[in-house]
């Protein structure tokens, strides 16, 4: 006989919701399960959180890109910064990743003049989306030498990885 996949749990807010386990080994379902059961059900946890689910839940989530984006054409303008190579969908993704990382060094820097020669300047020879998004994990101490170190490259305004 098998262990159930399908666990009717009853939440600590009141509500009852069914859960597909079977991502979790057999062995952990069970005790997945009870604990669960310490929490509030997605719904509930949703709301605490400010949050809808489903069609609220999506126009929350792209009233607060456009808000996101609203910020960073400002601040790409005011920086002077380069429009990104890639699709659309990489694009967009690169330039809040490039604003998120210039913001994390501009934060560690003491001095804004530093920022500026150190990371502002170096960043605008990088147009090249792919690399802002993989970059999008660095530690923000990091950004300075990874910025300079591509910028370094001579293919780093090309947007292609590809010499040849």
């Amino acid at each position: 006989m098998t262990v159930k996949t399908e666990w009717s749990v009853e939440h600590a807010c009141g509500h009852s919701q069914d859960h597909d386990l079977s991502e979790k080994r057999a062995s952990r379902r069970a005790g997945y399960a009870r604990w669960l059961a310490t929490k509030d059900c997605s719904a509930c946890w949703h709301r605490a959180q400010g949050r809808q689910q489903g069609s609220d839940q999506q126009a929350w989530l792209t009233e607060r890109r456009s808000q996101q984006m609203e910020q960073i054409t400002s601040w790409e303008v005011r920086a002077d910064m380069p429009c990104l190579d890639g699709s659309d969908k990489a694009v967009e993704w690169a330039r809040r990743v490039r604003f998120e990382l210039l913001r994390a060094a501009y934060e560690l820097l003491d001095a804004e003049e530093a920022y500026i020669t150190e990371v502002e300047q170096p960043a605008r020879l990088i147009t090249s989306a792919s690399w802002w998004i993989d970059q999008r994990d660095a530690d923000a101490g990091d950004v300075s030498e990874l910025i300079v170190d591509q910028a370094g490259d001579p293919l780093a305004s090309t947007g292609s990885e590809n010499p040849f």
